[in-house]
């Protein structure tokens, strides 16, 4: 079973490892103050689920591997510094399970909040669609930091 959540806003090595992401590089000071007061920190154990088709969060893993399954088929691995939820923060989300090979820890976002920030920063929607092609075309596409 997850852990219990846990308030980003305050751990500092979180909020650093969230701030040096390549995604949210590119945002200004007060949207990042915004999105670590919503985020949190999950633990999940090898084979639990951490997301699946109605889930409606953004994920940034933190530790440990993770497989993205679709229609019984393995399609990518997440791993430290992936993300996952890249079409709901799109518009486009995908009947996509992730499950935990590895001890998982992730930061995890509302969805609509990630989609908010993709209409105001040109710079995370490119990047995000960079994800989803890589994916498409059989790789992870994970941004490193």
């Amino acid at each position: 079973m997850a852990s219990a959540p846990r308030e980003v806003w305050g751990d500092l090595a979180t909020t650093a490892f969230v701030e040096s992401s390549i995604l949210f590089k590119s945002l200004d000071p007060e949207a990042i103050r915004d999105l670590l007061q919503i985020a949190q920190l999950v633990t999940w154990a090898p084979g639990e689920t951490i997301s699946g088709e109605r889930d409606d969060c953004f994920y940034l893993l933190v530790e440990g591997a993770a497989q993205a399954v679709s229609g019984g088929a393995e399609t990518f691995q997440v791993e430290r510094s992936g993300l996952f939820g890249v079409g709901r923060a799109l518009g486009a989300p995908r009947p996509i399970t992730l499950v935990a090979r590895t001890d998982v820890t992730a930061v995890v976002f509302p969805a609509p909040m990630i989609a908010a920030l993709v209409e105001r920063f040109p710079r995370m929607r490119k990047l995000l669609e960079a994800v989803r092609v890589a994916r498409d075309k059989g790789g992870a596409g994970a941004p490193t930091p």
